[in-house]
């Protein structure tokens, strides 16, 4: 046996540089068959105030069992929020807290709000108006003193110092009694307690800080999760996907860190809340009805309106490592297809009796089938591809096994802006509010791929795009399939900036390109035939940069080919904002869906800041709530982590008149990509069945980018280490395909496996403890490596009923369509060309450390140990 995998303390780490009611096909359902941890709490009316919220309902779908994700909150019975005046009455505001909302000696809860995330002035969405009327002053902020009529200098039941200025804020590390503390509460403002002076950012004078540059040092407006303006539909309904951040984001908040409680015991979590506090129509001191010219003034966090407040408990899961620091720690590698699941299972290995501790490292499929046949000491023993791995008779046997069944989706975060023009009250209505639906062609998702629209290159793309759309908001097509769009916001800036996407390679992008590259429009787009409207007379064509990519392998990246840059000169020197800077790179599918939840795309705006020194260009503000207009390429487990919707990929059909409409479209639903899974056929690997975008996209209801992923084993490893994976296969094929959001269960996102597939990993985990003989002189015919045959599959029928998914290695179903070209196997990946990084996009650091243990590895390598660190990386 190789004892080359035998691992006593390296460790693998990859180094890379929402409001109507919602189809099924726009987003996951958040199913769980062990029962929901969904709650629900009720608005109130108190003694001495105006406004009566009894009727207000407001459900958060996920209250335990939290990483850092998000979870979606609904209401109904809310009052409608008007569109007509500017934003101020009837919406609701939700952040996240820790603290005690109950604790003794603090009934109203005022010492709890100054554990609360909130403040950094986010700004408010701007409502089109036909009626004058005063917007909510300070809303965003935590400020107290409100110069308005009826306001008081101090509410009697405030507790702070007449003269405090704002709310402030306490870090967990200093608690309530603490006289001193490397990260103390902020000052309020008092004369006891002033702000500090700082040197005024852009003219360097001394000054005093406002109230939310005192939070900076804690939070701001990159990294906060809070949610200043939620809107409320005209049927009382609404809906967001809030971002609940651990201590991995939110350090000084604390969620999910060990912590003593009250009687002095320790515990593995610290509990947090998320706070709702509706803000309703009435003078909160007169009792007058605004609505018609005012607004309720103030913070949420001031006294007449944090009465009203409604609390959610958070349980978190532990942000320490699971894994004790005695167990052994295996590694495993691979596409981030699996992460969510593999980062799920995790635990559960851990607690098991004598269970392994399961590391994972993301990683493209090629380099970790590479990986997996080296001869490294410190290369994983099992990895995740959706790939089957090929081994010459030189390598070691492997065998595979079907672990998750899921789908590359275009997620988004869009939020309903339309153009400041009277509009027939069902479109009215859902200003502010997140789209949930948006349809997508090959050709439209090629433009955005492809940099086509003018807007995704630097400078615009100058005579060789002259032709083109500005962005997909004016795409006819788009436009047909989309047709809300119509109504937008006319103002260039309001629109997407571009289409997010990871680098490096992967069986994933590939997907994507093949399904492209199925569709004969898309194909000759591409190919150089101009996509031409008669009625504006626009011929828009492909980004000549691209144009060589598609002539002959599939693209398995989504390549930056276009080098362009804009130019901009200041005092005799000239500064340049590149491609890659306008439309950078994701970190990956997880750290995409992340960003797109926060409307953050990492770019840089084209417009030189020539009032600091040296001049630069500026990376581009998160976009704020109510503002955003973001869409990432993820997969479908991240998406469901993030509450994000997806697009719906569709047919279209030009009619005589010109005009665009969509027909068969399909979303990323359980039937669709278990009907694209039914399609999966062999492939050059015995007992190794892939699906085919094109195969999937020309067979009725299947989802073309589903993508079935395999653990890929290698049988020379030590004995021990055979069984500890062994046990991660049974793990995978039983407990692990039972939809949940506990330990071990199979994450939101993915399909179960069906039965003849968790069969198959089952006999995979057997095999692979099994001991080898003695190595012959003949090696496997079938290209596996494999020293004895794979383990027989169920027969199953030639042709698959609708939805049903054959066995691996099964007879495929005919299909009226050519397969997609299937590149051959190959172990490295090859630069990405007009990429600079793109020799760097599998840059893998082995972490030699001797003595180090799962239980200190575990938190390094990414989203394990505590499966909480950000997709999106800390801010």
């Amino acid at each position: 046996m190789n004892p080359r995998r035998w691992l006593a303390g390296a460790a693998l780490l990859l180094t890379v540089g929402a409001l109507a009611p919602v189809p099924p096909a726009a987003a996951p359902a958040r199913a769980d068959d062990t029962g929901s941890t969904a709650m629900t709490v009720h608005g109130v009316k108190v003694d001495g105030g105006y406004e009566d919220f009894t009727g207000l309902s407001v459900t958060v779908d996920q209250t335990k069992d939290l990483v850092n994700q998000a979870v979606v909150v609904t209401w109904t019975g809310g009052t409608p929020t008007p569109r007509n005046r500017p934003l101020g009455v009837d919406f609701l505001q939700v952040m996240q807290c820790y603290g005690d909302p109950h604790a003794p000696g603090d009934p109203d809860g005022l010492k709890f709000r100054e554990t609360c995330q909130f403040g950094t002035k986010l700004d408010t969405p701007v409502m089109p108006f036909e009626v004058t009327a005063a917007a909510a002053a300070n809303a965003n902020s935590r400020e107290l003193h409100l110069d308005a009529p009826g306001y008081p200098a101090k509410d009697p039941r405030e507790t702070l110092p007449e003269d405090a200025r704002m709310v402030p804020f306490r870090p967990v590390s200093c608690p309530v009694g603490t006289t001193s503390c490397e990260r103390p509460r902020t000052p309020d403002g008092s004369q006891a307690q002033p702000f500090p002076v700082i040197a005024d950012p852009q003219t360097g004078a001394e000054r005093e800080a406002y109230p939310d540059e005192v939070l900076s040092g804690y939070f701001n407006k990159s990294v906060t999760n809070e949610y200043p303006y939620a809107l409320t539909a005209a049927n009382g309904t609404g809906r967001i996907s809030f971002e609940v951040q651990n201590s991995a984001l939110a350090p000084d908040l604390g969620c999910g860190d060990p912590y003593t409680d009250a009687t002095g015991a320790t515990r593995p979590s610290r509990p947090c809340w998320l706070v709702i506090v509706p803000r309703g129509h009435h003078h909160p001191y007169t009792g007058q009805d605004v609505s018609a010219t005012g607004s309720p003034q103030g913070s949420p966090l001031i006294v007449p309106n944090w009465q009203y407040r409604m609390v959610v408990p958070l349980e978190f899961e532990p942000v320490t490592g699971y894994c004790a620091s005695d167990q052994q720690e295996r590694l495993t590698a691979g596409t981030e297809l699996a992460a969510e699941a593999a980062a799920a299972w995790r635990p559960a290995l851990c607690a098991a009796v004598s269970g392994p501790s399961i590391s994972y490292s993301p990683i493209g499929d090629d380099e970790a089938a590479r990986q997996l046949l080296s001869t490294s000491p410190n290369a994983p023993g099992l990895i995740y591809s959706s790939d089957p791995v090929t081994a010459t008779a030189d390598d070691p046997p492997v065998v595979h096994a079907p672990v998750t069944l899921s789908g590359l989706v275009i997620a988004l975060n869009i939020d309903v802006n339309l153009e400041n023009v009277p509009l027939p009250q069902k479109v009215a209505e859902l200003r502010g509010t997140a789209l949930n639906e948006l349809k997508l062609t090959p050709r439209l998702v090629a433009k955005l791929l492809t940099q086509s629209y003018r807007r995704d290159v630097p400078g615009g793309g100058g005579q060789a795009l002259a032709t083109n759309y500005d962005s997909i908001k004016q795409d006819p097509e788009f436009l047909g399939l989309n047709p809300l769009f119509k109504d937008w916001d006319r103002r260039a800036g309001v629109t997407l900036n571009g289409l997010m996407v990871p680098n490096g390679s992967s069986v994933a992008a590939r997907a994507l390109w093949q399904w492209v590259l199925a569709d004969p429009a898309a194909k000759e787009w591409l190919g150089g035939t101009p996509d031409k409207d008669e009625a504006s007379g626009k011929e828009m064509v492909v980004n000549p940069a691209f144009k060589p990519l598609f002539t002959g392998e599939t693209p398995d990246y989504f390549p930056k080919a276009d080098r362009s840059c804009y130019e901009e000169t200041f005092a005799g020197e000239t500064y340049q904002l590149c491609s890659q800077e306008l439309r950078p790179y994701t970190g990956g599918f997880g750290r995409g869906a992340a960003q797109t939840l926060r409307g953050d795309t990492g770019a840089f705006g084209q417009s030189l800041n020539s009032n600091v020194t040296p001049p630069r260009f500026d990376r581009l503000p998160r976009e704020q709530p109510g503002f955003r207009f973001t869409m990432a390429v993820t997969d479908s487990a991240s998406a469901a982590r993030y509450g994000l919707f997806t697009a719906q990929l569709c047919r279209a059909a030009k009619g005589t008149d010109g005009a665009w409409t969509a027909s068969d479209c399909r979303g990323a639903t359980d039937e669709a990509i278990s009907a694209a899974a039914g399609t999966a056929a062999p492939s050059q690997v015995a007992g190794v069945s892939v699906i085919d975008p094109a195969k999937a996209w020309a067979t009725a209801g299947a989802y073309p980018l589903s993508l079935l992923t395999y653990a890929v084993a290698d049988r020379t490893d030590p004995a021990d280490a055979r069984r500890d994976y062994a046990k991660l296969l049974r793990h995978a094929a039983d407990q692990g395909q039972r939809r949940g959001v506990g330990r071990g269960m199979l994450p939101e996102g993915y399909v179960p496996l069906p039965q003849a597939l968790r069969e198959r990993t089952k006999a995979a985990a057997a095999l692979l403890e099994v001991d080898l003989p003695a190595p012959s002189a003949s090696a496997s015919s079938d290209g596996s490596g494999a020293t004895e045959p794979p383990p027989a599959a169920p027969p199953a029928p030639a042709v698959p009923a609708p939805g049903a998914v054959p066995s691996v290695g099964a007879t495929p179903s005919p299909g009226g369509t050519a397969p997609s070209p299937q590149p051959p196997a190959r172990q490295a990946s090859n630069a990405t060309p007009g990429s600079p990084v793109g020799a760097l996009r599998y840059v893998l650091v082995v972490i030699f450390a001797t003595g180090l243990v799962g239980g200190v590895i575990g938190p390094v390598l990414r989203r394990f140990g505590t499966r909480n660190r950000p997709a999106g990386g800390a801010e």
